[in-house]
């Protein structure tokens, strides 16, 4: 190896001399890093002169902060940068005042599609997507901001924002393939529709999409049929109809968390209403065919259609997908919001801003500016009005008249508008907050951007313990805490010495025998990997698990 800084060497030196080191087992998280390269990914920000951290660094340090479970930047506070940075294959990892900084430039770049991109594309080459189906599924984040309106003046109101929502795009084991975040204005189907068209941009020819009712529409599925096959619920098939299929029809069977359904299918045409064509400003209404594919749940006998316009599936993997629909697609949201802080908005630190001296208060300079546009525009219309008088008393006018009653109005309307100012400036405080003035900010494109990269890194760690999950499931046979079991392994403590170019990891001894004999399988079936440290130094790196049992 080849240390290029004193920072560097500092770290061999450290890691020569051996050490306690209390994130162990997070390091089997390179795994992932090693397979996805990092660097290559944070290839597309430039890099600038002078600064001791590179993007890399910084995508590194957000990726092992979800990993630990570091629930926002502002913890960052809370870690030794010393020992953090071994984590990241770094000396020391940036403070929390730097990643910021880091951010901001890089937001500014609005390079975060291309990031989500160049994820997405590693990820397929490496074979960890299954290509066979993607579900879709959103996430309400929440936010909300300051807007000004304006009426040929400034007026002062607050409006609550409709937030944002982040749909992730998944496959049949549930592991993100890359997400979308949009304004929650924008309705489902343009998203299924984006979705359709980047996974074709991966080189997924024709792409299976499964989505909920949200995305239901007659010409939207015959729009979406000439690039995609979907599965959804079926709409507006009442249960008399669904009744009305013969039991002898129901020739399938699926068992689906432990219960079983019948499945059935029919060839359905289906419609849209004259009103709804109107609605949508089209002239004529759309009609396509598609597969109904009917299950039946054998305990309680309910049937539920699902339309698809694929022909070439059995309806039992139909039915499995749209199954699969209510498990998986959603478990993603349930399993990070309680790993991760999926609603967290690394945009500013409310902590930081609480801290801070009063400011002006913006709101103030808005009203008086309000009121002074106001008066010069009272001022003009009484002087035109003065003019308009003197012409009207040589020459009689009908359309000058009316011109001067509009300009009276007018005067009265302002003057009244003046007055609800001034009040509003009695109300206003001349001094607030900085907590105040950010609560208040519309998220702009900087902001988003820098939503959309911290993101990036909390899928991707999710994706990192996914890969380690299905490596751990040939150690250990018990499936119903086999992720539980899996996370105690790699938040474990324990040693770390360099021999070398290899970095022996011991971990400490597990007392539950089932599961240490698990994590020792884990650490041999890695170690074959021949995985490498991704950072400043490519150490490899060797897991054991300790044979004493630590006191204290």
């Amino acid at each position: 190896f080849d240390p290029q800084t004193k920072n560097d060497e500092s770290l061999i030196s450290r890691l020569t001399e051996g050490m306690r080191f209390n994130f162990s087992g997070a390091l089997m998280h390179h795994l992932f890093l090693h397979e996805m390269r990092v660097d290559f990914l944070a290839s597309i920000y430039p890099i600038r002169k002078g600064t001791i951290y590179e993007p890399a660094d910084i995508l590194m340090a957000l990726f092992q902060s979800s990993v630990i479970g570091l629930p926002s930047i502002e913890s960052f506070k809370l870690v030794n940068a010393h020992e953090f940075g071994i984590l990241c294959g770094m000396n020391r990892s940036p403070e929390k005042e730097t990643i910021r900084n880091h951010l901001s430039q890089m937001g500014e770049q609005n390079l975060s599609g291309t990031l989500v991109d160049k994820i997405a594309h590693t990820l397929l080459n490496q074979g960890f997507i299954d290509t066979d189906v993607f579900f879709i599924d959103g996430h309400f984040l929440p936010y909300y901001g300051l807007n000004v309106i304006a009426k040929g003046y400034y007026t002062v109101r607050r409006l609550a924002m409709r937030g944002n929502e982040l749909y992730a795009i998944t496959d049949f084991q549930g592991r993100p393939l890359f997400f979308i975040t949009e304004s929650n204005e924008i309705d489902f189907r343009p998203i299924i529709r984006m979705s359709a068209e980047k996974l074709i941009e991966y080189g997924i020819k024709r792409p299976m999409l499964v989505f909920d009712r949200g995305g239901y529409g007659i010409h939207f599925f015959k729009e979406l049929d000439e690039i995609a096959d979907f599965v959804s619920w079926a709409k507006h098939v009442g249960d008399k109809k669904l009744e009305e299929i013969a039991e002898e029809s129901f020739t399938g069977e699926v068992k689906w968390e432990k219960k079983k359904y019948k499945v059935a299918e029919l060839d359905r045409k289906v419609s849209e209403s004259s009103q709804t064509a109107q609605k949508d400003g089209r002239a004529q209404t759309s009609s396509i065919d598609l597969r109904m594919v009917v299950i039946q749940e054998e305990s309680t006998g309910k049937r539920i259609a699902i339309y698809t316009n694929n022909r070439t599936k059995e309806k039992e993997d139909i039915a499995i997908y749209m199954l699969n629909r209510w498990g998986k697609s959603e478990n993603i949201f349930k399993e990070m919001l309680k790993r991760f802080n999926l609603n967290y908005h690394p945009g500013y630190d409310i902590n930081e801003l609480e801290k801070q001296p009063l400011v002006d208060n913006p709101d103030v300079e808005l009203t008086r500016k309000a009121i002074r546009i106001l008066k010069k525009e009272v001022k003009k219309l009484e002087e035109e009005n003065l003019i308009m008088e003197g012409k009207q008393s040589k020459r009689k006018d009908k359309r000058r008249i009316k011109k001067i009653e509009e300009n009276i109005i007018k005067i009265i309307e302002n003057k009244k508008d003046i007055e609800g100012f001034k009040s509003k400036l009695e109300e206003l405080d001349e001094k607030i907050s900085f907590v105040e003035l950010f609560e208040g900010k519309k998220m702009g494109r900087s902001d988003l951007e820098k939503k959309r990269i911290y993101d990036a890194m909390q899928f991707m760690s999710y994706n990192s313990r996914e890969l380690l999950v299905e490596i751990f499931r040939d150690c250990y046979s018990d499936k119903r805490d086999v992720k539980q079991v899996l996370d105690l392994v790699t938040s474990l403590a324990g040693y770390i010495k360099l021999y070398g170019q290899t970095l022996i990891v011991v971990l400490d001894r597990i007392e539950n025998e089932k599961h240490n004999t698990a994590a020792i399988k884990l650490c041999e079936k890695l170690n074959r990997k021949q995985i490498k440290m991704t950072g400043h130094m490519n150490f490899k790196l060797s897991f054991h698990m300790s044979k004493i049992k630590r006191i204290g």
